[in-house]
Formats: C-alpha cells, sequence, structure tokens
C-alpha cells in the first residue's frame, strides 16, 4: 500500500474496550443524540412529493432498521446464501474473467474487497471462519472452530444473542494501480455499496442485521490471518434470527 494510506489506516484504527467505554447511568452529550439539518431558509423553493410506494423495493427500505438483539437459533443457510451471492457474486459467471461483474459498482472494476463468514449460528453450517470464494461461488472453510469468544473481543458486546458475522477486507493495491492514494477512499465507498445491498437483502430474507464500524483491527486481521500490509478490514456486518 501507498504509504499515506498505510498512515491513515494505522491512525483510524479502532480496540474495543479503548475508544468507548461503558459506564452506568451515562448521559451522552446532546450533539450524540441530536439530528442536525443544513437548510436555506430565504432561497426559494421548489416543494416535492413524499412517496407513498407499496412496491417491493420501497418497502424494505421503508421497513430496514438496525437490530442488535438477536436469537440464539441458526438462520437457514439458503437465506445466508442469497444474501452473500447478491451482495458479493458474479452476476455474469459465464463471461470471461475481465468482463464479468457485481452487483455493486466499483471504481474502475477494480474490485478490491474479500468477503468473510464469522459462522456462529447457520443451520447445516460448520462454526468457523470462511471465505467467500466469489470466482466459483463457494464458501471456503479457513478454520474449523466455535468463534463466539473471539467474536466477542473483536467486536465487543454491542449485540445480544449469537449473531454470524460478514467482514469486509480490502486488497488496496488492486485499486491503487489505478487510481493512486484515492484507491483507499474508493474501497471504502465501494464496501458501502455493497452494505446497503446486505441491509436491504437481510430485510427482504427476514433476517436481524446491524452495520459495524467499531471493531478491533489488530484481533480480526490476526482471525483471518491477513497481511495489514496488503489486506485490511473496512467493514463488518452481525447477521442473525430477530429476537421474538
Amino acid at each position: 500500500m501507498i504509504d499515506e494510506i498505510k498512515e491513515f489506516y494505522e491512525r483510524t484504527k479502532f480496540r474495543v474496550g479503548e475508544a468507548i467505554k461503558w459506564v452506568d447511568d451515562y448521559k451522552p452529550p446532546i450533539n450524540w443524540v441530536k439530528i442536525f439539518f443544513k437548510t436555506y431558509p430565504r432561497m426559494k423553493k421548489v416543494d416535492m412529493n413524499r412517496f407513498r410506494d407499496i412496491g417491493e423495493f420501497s418497502r424494505l427500505l421503508n421497513e430496514r432498521e438496525s437490530t442488535r438483539e438477536f436469537s440464539d437459533s441458526p438462520i437457514p443457510f439458503e437465506k445466508l446464501n442469497k444474501i452473500l451471492f447478491y451482495s458479493f457474486g458474479i452476476k455474469n459467471p459465464d463471461d470471461s474473467p475481465e468482463y464479468t461483474r457485481r452487483f455493486y459498482p466499483s471504481a474502475g472494476a477494480r474490485y478490491p474487497i474479500e468477503a468473510y463468514l464469522l459462522n456462529n449460528n447457520v443451520e447445516g453450517l460448520e462454526r468457523g471462519l470462511y471465505h467467500y470464494n466469489c470466482k466459483s461461488n463457494k464458501l471456503e472453510l479457513l478454520l474449523e472452530k466455535d468463534l463466539f469468544t473471539e467474536s466477542s473481543q473483536i467486536f465487543g458486546e454491542a449485540y445480544n444473542g449469537n449473531p454470524n458475522f460478514i467482514v469486509m477486507t480490502g486488497v488496496i493495491s488492486r485499486t491503487e494501480v489505478k487510481y493512486g492514494i484515492n484507491a483507499y477512499r474508493f474501497a471504502l465507498i465501494e464496501s458501502g455499496h455493497i452494505g446497503q445491498n446486505i441491509s436491504l437483502l437481510a430485510q427482504k430474507e427476514n433476517v436481524g442485521c446491524c452495520a459495524l464500524g467499531g471493531f478491533d483491527n489488530d484481533k480480526l486481521s490476526e482471525l483471518l490471518d491477513i497481511n495489514q500490509e496488503d489486506e485490511i478490514p473496512l467493514y463488518a456486518f452481525s447477521l442473525g434470527n430477530l429476537k421474538v
């Protein structure tokens, strides 16, 4: 990676338990909870509609919400399969590799994002760490192990139950060759596109979901067995059955 990208990544690493320390009866400052809006009161206004469509896509947008409350029951493998495929998969696999495309936009079609699954609770799937191979559309078992303890250490205790975790990493060099120092910014944007797919697909499959930006970078990299000179964690999602 370019030195400036390395420095920015190192300076913005998160360590669970260090950035935010939770205490009983803590009252956050008002600027943590108040929502602010920018307006131009003196400028001319054009009225627009607030749509109330009842189509499938608008329903998913309206109903999508984050949850940190999960049940201990496993999610069906088929639901996980759909979420992973339509978030990370190749939509035209029969074409030559250089002409294949995904279900999300990627700067210069460089596709730096890799996907991993910490499977704590998926029906019919051995517990452990998996890599999603989008080329062959297969899950590759990297580590067969109960990862509940590791999940708590990496993602903290911002959830209840026993969810799974989808982790996105960036192989930044894939985009650096074309866009230089902008590669990191583009990889973050790309992970955001994929994250919206995950959120909406989870809603469609009635699976609980929460976007996670706060995780322990070093512990996660150690679990994934990746060299942070080449591949870095960017984004994660908890995924599990909703608590009734």
